[in-house]
């Protein structure tokens, strides 16, 4: 499904297919815009991209996950991948294994951006922090959290001691998100061990990913410790309440950052999502991007799936 929207988003409009004419009442040249024909194993399709192209034409493409399948579609597909783990040392591996599959594939393994999970609660001074935190205790839900952990993980979790060691035996619905599960049964030197009761101070606040309490320099430091170790490009902030975690970011968070050079103190506007990534200029896929080949001026079509018998017909 990927690789066919791809191909409609960058094979079926010239780059100068639009022409707006008033005085003919035209908008496009129909002899510039093309007819996708795919013949896969699950859809058949045959017609011309309804919407003329954005300015990125495919949209900045994020995934998430971190399995073995995950991984594989990522570092063909992922131009940014959102992941999460209680430990950098945890999550470098996973992060490593999938720059690796991305060069097998021809592409820049630095291309491809990691963004984790992160849950500021910023106070002006640490102090101030962890008064906030003890406060923000109080309206956590314990029974709460390990509802969603059993919804994420397909672990009853009410059938496990809360001191018990939870491990992946303790799930039977193996079709549920395995870097979920993966990341509740892994230990590092932030979580030795898994049991319920840890699992609910986790989940209260943050999730499967890491907690900073503190000033803006101390949380500063524990951003720029995962980014090292973890070998991260960015994060994906999290909040403990709204807007209130927000304004703590933007407001104490972002200045500390920009001291560092870790956040621009100013962007130019009018820039795509993908530019912001990659740089002004980079609107649209890169080269070394598997969905490259579907670009106009190279486009060529795939030979039709043996089985196609199978396929559904998209009109």
């Amino acid at each position: 499904m990927t690789n066919l929207l791809i191909r409609l988003w960058e094979g079926s409009w010239a780059p100068d297919a639009i022409n707006p004419d008033p005085t003919n009442d035209s908008y496009a040249d129909p002899d510039k815009i093309r007819t996708i024909n795919h013949h896969g194993k699950y859809f058949n399709l045959s017609t011309r991209h309804i919407v003329d192209p954005s300015p990125q034409r495919t949209p900045f493409l994020f995934q998430a996950g971190t399995s073995a399948a995950g991984s594989a579609f990522a570092a063909t597909h992922a131009e940014a991948i959102f992941v999460s783990s209680h430990s950098p040392s945890v999550l470098r591996p996973k992060v490593d294994n999938i720059r690796k599959l991305a060069a097998e594939q021809g592409r820049d393994p630095r291309s491809i951006k990691f963004f984790a999970t992160f849950t500021p609660i910023i106070g002006r001074t640490d102090e101030e922090a962890k008064a906030k935190f003890e406060e923000l205790k109080k309206y956590a839900s314990v029974e709460g959290g390990l509802v969603l952990f059993s919804g994420w993980t397909g672990i009853d979790i009410s059938k496990i001691p809360l001191d018990k060691k939870i491990t992946a035996d303790d799930s039977t619905e193996a079709h549920k998100v395995t870097s979920i599960l993966d990341g509740f049964t892994t230990t590092s030197e932030e979580v030795p061990e898994w049991t319920p009761r840890v699992v609910a101070e986790k989940a209260a606040f943050g999730g499967l990913g890491p907690l900073g309490v503190g000033s803006p320099a101390k949380v500063a430091d524990e951003l720029e410790r995962w980014i090292e170790v973890g070998d991260l490009d960015g994060f994906n902030i999290g909040h403990v309440d709204t807007p209130g975690t927000f304004e703590d970011v933007v407001d104490r968070l972002i200045p500390e950052l920009q001291r560092r050079g870790l956040y621009p103190l100013k962007q130019e506007d009018g820039l795509t999502a993908r530019e912001k990534i990659y740089g002004k200029g980079q609107a649209g896929l890169r080269d070394d991007h598997t969905g490259s080949r579907y670009k106009y001026d190279v486009y060529k079509e795939d030979p039709p799936y043996v089985g196609q018998e199978d396929s559904k017909t998209v009109v």
